[in-house]
Parts: C-alpha cells; structure tokens; sequence
C-alpha cells in the first residue's frame, strides 16, 4: 500500500506541476497582451502586431515546466519526508521557481526573441510559487486523507521507550508529513534510558518479528545504546529491506550547524559557522527596511482606525509597551496595541495557577484581562502591528525567534539561550506552526532550526504562510 501511495504521488505531484506552471505561464500571457491593454491601452512596448504567438509562450512555458520540475527533483521536494511543518517545501518551491524564470529568461533572450514579455517571467515567480505551493499540500493532505480512511498507513515501531520515543511516536501519529500508526516499542537491551511507556521484550530475531507484524519503519529513539547494538539494529532493518531512522547519539550536543566530512576516512563532524551573519545579516536588514518602507503607506490608514478603535473602547493608552530581550541578550522596549485593561501586569501573578502554557511562557485562552477590542486584535495577530517601529530602529526584524520577556529568560538553560544569538522578529516558524498550541520546549527547537537555516527563502516562506496563520487563527489568543 505505501509503495502504490508513493508511486501516486511520484507520479501526481510532478504531474499537476508541470500543468499548472505552463498554466500560469499561458494566464500571464493573457493578462500582458490581453486584459491589460482593454484596461490601460498604450501602457506596454509595441503595439498587438509585433506581439509573438501563444505558441512561443507555451513554449516557453514548457521549458520553464521541465526545468522547475527538474530542479524540485535535485531539490528532494517529492521525497515524502520533509521539514518543519512543511516549510522546507516551500523553501524548495521559491528557490526554483525564481531559478526557472532566470533560466527561461536565459534562454529567451539567446533565442534573440526581442518582443518577448518580461512581465510575463516576473509575474510567473510569485504566482507559480503560490500555485505549487497550494497544490503540493492540498495534494498531500488529500493522499493522507486517503490513507488514513482506508486505515492504509505506514506501520511504524519505535526502538526504544524513554521519553525521547515517546514524544516522536506522538509526532509520527499525529502530524507526521506521511501518516504513520504507531505499532508501539521495543525495550532495548543496553539502554540506560528510563522507560515510560509500555513495551515489547526484546525479540530473539528482530527482522522475523518485524518482518510477522508487517513493519514498514523503525526508529531508533534512544541515544543511550551500545554501538554494537546500535549498528545490530541497523543491520537486522537493511537485511530485511525495512527502512529505518536514527536518532544520533550526539543530538544532545550539535546544532544543525555541523556538516559531516571524513578525514584519513574516518568520517567526522565538522562545525560551520552559523548562516546568519556578517554580509548575510547586513542583507537581512535591507530586506526588511525595503519591505517595511514599501508596506507603510498601505499599513497607515488600517493602523489609525485600529488605534482609534483602541482608543475607544477602554481607558488608558493606545500602545502597550514592554521590555523584552533582543539579540546577544541587549534589552529593548517592544511596541503593541494595548489589548488588556490598564494594570494588566499587575494581575498577572493572581492568573498564575491558570497558565495554560508549558515552559516559563505564561498564556491563557480565556484571559479576564483582555479587553472586548483586544480580543479581536490578537484574535487575527494584528496588535502586533507597531512592532514595525521596532523593525525601523533595527532592534527586530521582520522574520525571527519571538523575543522574550526578562522574567522568561531567567529559567533559560544554556540551550534556551541560543535564540538570544539572532535578532527576533514580528514572526517565525513558531508562529506559522501553531503558535501558542506549541509548547516551550517546541518552540526553541523551531527557532533553533531557523536560526541553523536561514536563508532569504526561508524568510520569505515564513512571510507567505504568516498570511493564512493569522487568517486561520490557529493559536491565537
């Protein structure tokens, strides 16, 4: 069943990517020589008769079909398994969708096609960017869908039942991107892990007992094993065709800013600087400042009318404003929309015994301290807006780990303390993610992984899924 659900999608994905991108390709053309000129005739070039055929567009459009299709491929965005809440997909999806309309744009101009659209290539990266984007996980959630009514799912046990095994068993059968059940664990032999959950004996002949119970994945999730053990394990797996995960033993220890290399070899791990710095970081705040300065006209009159209507609603001042801590631990004042009475920070201690988050994060779903305006603001994120004061003065950034309050950062461990090493910012993963549905501990791994991978795409995939978070609601409160 898991090899005809994969070869559906081997097959489907690709499929439905190289209609919709000959598609947007095609839509482009029509609104450049079509509907733009009925609207503001003269606005472009030549005139209709020197146009080129919707042949050389389809074209044109199929090139830039096979070369996306090709670079998704190189990029492994059809392999089932992916990153953080479908994120690294996107990531894969913006960065070839822009170098397919470079290449296409390559190709045109050494065709010597001189009346060939160049709105047509710029208007193709954003919107088939979003088309893929919206395909790629409707397309998923549908096969998963599928699946899990036909109770076809891919069997998988966990090696091992500490802790560790027990928080990726919840994972796998619950939001995993391939739907897994959990058939349950085995108790490994040499572990020094406590046990917390219930599990199978060791079996003599681990490849016949999985092989009886129709098995399609184990995970090793215990990083206290012997390494003869360990390396038994993966030998009964690849004897037995099975496919199989490992937890490394040193996942304790390194970031994702390591890289493994061998040396005489013997392969090691090798640290590399994180990506987020110098030239990179300087870029970063251009990008922001850009974004910023072309988003504040447009920002202006909604800001008025949601201060005002703060204003109204309750006495006190219009913005709430906080210490929180910014990059390398430097304190900064952070700006809000007042969605709380007056003193709110006073009752806080009172509201103790309630918190409903875990961690040294204080949240409530039905917090008495907000105000009937409040609620709505934070109900579609949009106190949140005069953070991009904050932007301005350069001590946020658009996209980053949420920055902490000094009560918070008290409890940190030297873990926890990393996420001080980056500027924060009005939005991250954790906030597309699920934002308050995540715990504490979730959340630092989600900023600890944008802070190991940033990139320009991650940072604009993260912008693009802000808007249906906050549309969504998911968490907000």
């Amino acid at each position: 069943m898991t090899r005809r659900r994969s070869a559906l999608a081997s097959l489907a994905i690709p499929a439905g990517d190289f209609l919709l991108i000959v598609g947007v390709f095609l839509l482009g053309y029509w609104i450049r020589h079509f509907a733009i000129p009925a609207i503001l005739p003269g606005l472009f070039g030549p005139p209709a008769g020197f146009r080129l055929s919707a042949t050389h567009y389809l074209i044109s459009g199929t090139v830039m079909g096979a070369v996306q299709i090709i670079l998704l491929q190189a990029f492994g965005s059809y392999r089932e398994s992916r990153g953080v809440a479908g994120i690294e997909e996107l990531v894969w999806i913006l960065r070839s969708s822009f170098m397919a309309v470079v290449i296409t744009f390559a190709v045109s101009f050494a065709a010597r096609q001189h009346f060939y659209s160049r709105f047509v290539l710029v208007f193709a990266f954003p919107a088939v960017s979003i088309a893929l984007a919206v395909w790629h996980r409707g397309c998923r959630r549908m096969l998963a869908a599928i699946s899990r009514k036909a109770g076809r799912l891919r069997k998988a046990v966990l090696y091992g039942c500490g802790e560790l095994a027990r928080d990726l068993s919840a994972h796998l059968a619950g939001s995993a991107s391939i739907p897994c059940s959990v058939f349950g664990f085995i108790k490994p032999l040499g572990s020094s892990d406590p046990c917390v959950v219930e599990a199978f004996e060791h079996p003599a002949d681990l490849s016949a007992w999985m092989k009886e119970r129709s098995i399609d994945l184990l995970v090793v999730a215990d990083t206290t094993l012997p390494r003869d053990e360990t390396a038994g394990v993966i030998w009964s797996c690849e004897h037995s065709g099975l496919s199989y995960m490992l937890v490394p033993d040193v996942f304790t220890l390194v970031s994702h800013t390591t890289r493994v290399t061998s040396l005489a070899g013997t392969a090691l791990i090798e640290s590399v600087p994180p990506p987020l710095r110098g030239f990179r970081r300087m870029f970063k705040r251009g990008i922001d400042m850009t974004l910023v300065l072309v988003a504040l006209p447009f920002l202006a009159l909604p800001g008025l009318l949601l201060a005002l209507a703060v204003a109204l609603d309750s006495k006190g001042p219009v913005f709430y404003v906080q210490t929180r801590l910014g990059r390398e631990n430097k304190p900064f004042l952070i700006y809000k929309f007042r969605s709380m009475r007056v003193g709110a920070d006073r009752e806080k201690a009172a509201l103790l015994g309630m918190n409903e988050a875990s961690g040294p994060i204080f949240k409530m779903k039905s917090d008495p301290r907000v105000t009937r305006v409040g609620r709505f603001l934070r109900r579609w994120s949009l106190d949140e807006l005069p953070q991009i004061i904050n932007v301005l003065r350069g001590e946020m950034s658009l996209v980053g780990p949420r920055p902490p309050i000094p009560e918070e950062v008290e409890s940190y461990s030297e873990r926890h303390l990393k996420r001080l090493q980056t500027i924060p910012g009005m939005t991250g993963i954790w906030q597309v993610s699920g934002r308050s549905q995540l715990g504490f501990e979730e959340m630092v791994k989600l900023d600890l992984y944008y802070m190991d991978n940033w990139s320009v795409w991650l940072d604009m995939a993260i912008l693009l899924l802000t808007v249906p978070a906050a549309l969504s609601r998911r968490g907000a409160y």
